[in-house]
């Protein structure tokens, strides 16, 4: 290919709308090599070979940089080295006299320091390359920022020697030591509102929450997302000033998200209506504020806000053709249910199968909102609580009547009689659904991250159904103890042969198994109650054999006026 058809192919795809990255990698196939200088062949020689060497794979940067890696402001590692510093005791602390000047110390030739608003300190350069650099290496101390200059003139290096065109401006490089001992990278362009790298990279990095097809405009979310956090992290005016069209996109979104919630039970906003509105009122707060005061407090939790939602709109596809709508709604297939539901489900008196549908709504396409998981971990906590509760009554109550002198002697010589028996069994079910209950309601109070151990679960449907089955163990020993109970109370007073006990209670218990015959059909309900279940299907037969449907009709207004006359 010719040089001037490469840069027209290359102009062609800028124009075309061909993503940053894709234009970066179009412009890798160009190595820049120095003309021969000895005598001998013509310029026009020399210009073919350019161009030959032209043609030849740009290699990577890594691979042209020792331990350089591309990372994503999402992998960037700030909060997670846990720098520590050993214990100094001073039996005194002196100040000098007339002492006022307690400043940070001074800054390293070509490094500027700012402050995060949560007390982390970074640091720029606008002189080491032609583009900023920002860093939070600590390059107060000699060694660290010895090394990150070497890597700085390195990545300078390779960019002018393989001639990658850059934009001109409005673009940063991000560096920063990692716990592994490498150096992550990554360039940010503000004007796209995106990061690129100088290498191949690995998208799944940050994609691997929605398992699709990607589409350039469903990444183009996620990357706005990760645009917003690097500036959560180097929010300083002086970096990058917020213009106000920041603040107009913010408010937009919140106006809507505050409306969808007002309006709709199950919205796809990841925070309550309360916080919504908080969110709303200070970014106004921040809007009415001069842009020569707005702080890097200011402008670090409008950064905040954006990467969140736009990481919600990443999630829920927005803009695809499977967006999701409400946050109940499933993209992906829902899974079937397996055996293992299908045989202990009857065996817990079907109360797994509500806390396995509960799950599945907190854990949409294995994405859990912090509010949601919250809810539901309140309602199953109180009612662990509860059921530990009932359990100790019940155990006590099974106590009480394995104290009665007569059911003690109404065992045989060498065992125990069927009443005991059954009492005992409910003294085990009882205390199986308190240990169980204290036991889930410890655990899920200990969880670290309670929204993360629910979303590893639903990778498959053993995740979820395992955990349904162990949410519903305190309820269903407890169903299990009480009727073990009533059991053993009921074979106790048919055995005394008093002929007037046994008809009070066989009219109680067929009242009894009546009333719980219908609290149990109530659960089965999915149409219009027109009759109670027992006759429902008897009398819709009778209204379709019998009642005369009835056909109306509303007339035109002229021909209600003529009949009116």
């Amino acid at each position: 290919m010719k040089e001037d058809e490469h840069i027209q192919l290359i102009s062609r795809q800028v124009n075309d709308g061909t993503s940053e990255k894709d234009h970066w990698r179009s412009m890798s196939g160009e190595t820049a090599v120095d003309a021969p200088t000895r005598s001998g062949p013509s310029l026009d020689a020399c210009a073919a070979e350019v161009l030959k060497q032209q043609s030849k794979p740009q290699p990577p940067l890594s691979d042209c940089i020792t331990d350089l890696v591309g990372v994503t402001s999402y992998e960037y590692e700030r909060y997670d080295r846990n720098v520590t510093l050993e214990k100094v005791y001073y039996s005194t602390f002196l100040l000098d006299p007339l002492e006022m000047d307690f400043s940070s110390p001074s800054e390293p030739q070509n490094w500027t320091a700012y402050t995060h608003p949560e007390g982390a300190a970074y640091f720029e350069s606008t002189t080491l390359a032609p583009y900023p650099i920002l860093t939070d290496v600590y390059v107060y101390e000699d060694e660290p920022r010895a090394r990150l200059e070497v890597y700085i003139r390195d990545i300078v290096s390779y960019v002018s020697e393989h001639q990658v065109q850059l934009p001109k401006d409005n673009i940063c490089l991000v560096l920063e030591f990692r716990q592994s001992g490498r150096c992550g990278y990554y360039f940010v362009n503000h004007t796209r509102q995106c990061l690129f790298w100088l290498d191949e990279f690995n998208a799944m990095d940050f994609l691997w929450a929605v398992r699709v097809n990607y589409e350039p405009s469903l990444i183009a979310h996620e990357m706005k997302s990760l645009y917003w956090l690097h500036n959560e992290y180097f929010p300083d005016p002086v970096i990058h000033p917020m213009d106000d069209g920041v603040l107009t996109e913010l408010e937009d979104i919140l106006h809507h998200a505050i409306g969808d919630a007002l309006t709709s039970s199950s919205h796809t906003m990841p925070y309550p209506i309360d916080v919504l509105q908080k969110m709303l009122t200070l970014t106004k707060d921040v809007r009415r504020l001069d842009p020569k005061e707005r702080g890097s407090g200011s402008t670090s939790m409008m950064y905040r806000f954006l990467y969140n939602f736009h990481h919600e709109y990443f999630l829920h596809l927005r803009g695809q053709k499977a967006s999701r709508l409400n946050r109940e709604q499933p993209i992906h297939p829902v899974q079937k249910q397996t055996l293992l539901m299908t045989v202990f489900s009857p065996l817990l008196l079907y109360g797994p199968e509500i806390h396995l549908k509960t799950l599945r709504k907190t854990a949409v396409d294995s994405t859990v909102r912090t509010a949601d998981w919250n809810e539901l971990l309140g309602r199953l906590t109180d009612d662990w609580k509860e059921f530990s509760l009932y359990a100790t009554v019940l155990l006590n109550a099974n106590v009480a009547f394995l104290a009665i002198q007569s059911v003690d002697d109404a065992a045989p010589p060498d065992g125990r009689s069927l009443p005991q028996r059954a009492s005992y069994f409910s003294i085990m079910t009882s205390i199986g659904s308190i240990m169980l209950g204290l036991l889930l309601v410890r655990l899920h109070n200990t969880t670290s991250k309670p929204g993360k151990f629910l979303a590893q679960r639903t990778v498959s449907s053993w995740g979820l159904e395992t955990l349904a089955l162990m949410y519903s163990l305190p309820y269903a020993l407890l169903m299990w103890g009480t009727g073990s109970f009533l059991g053993a109370f009921l074979i106790m007073a048919f055995d005394s042969h008093d002929k007037p006990t046994i008809v009070i209670l066989s009219v109680c218990l067929g009242i009894l198994v009546f009333l719980l015959s219908w609290c149990i059909s109530s659960s089965f309900e999915n149409q219009e109650f027109w009759y109670p279940w027992p006759f429902r299907k008897v009398m819709y037969r009778f209204d379709q054999r019998f009642s005369k449907p009835r056909e109306g009709r509303l007339r035109s207004r002229q021909s209600r006026e003529n009949v009116s006359t």
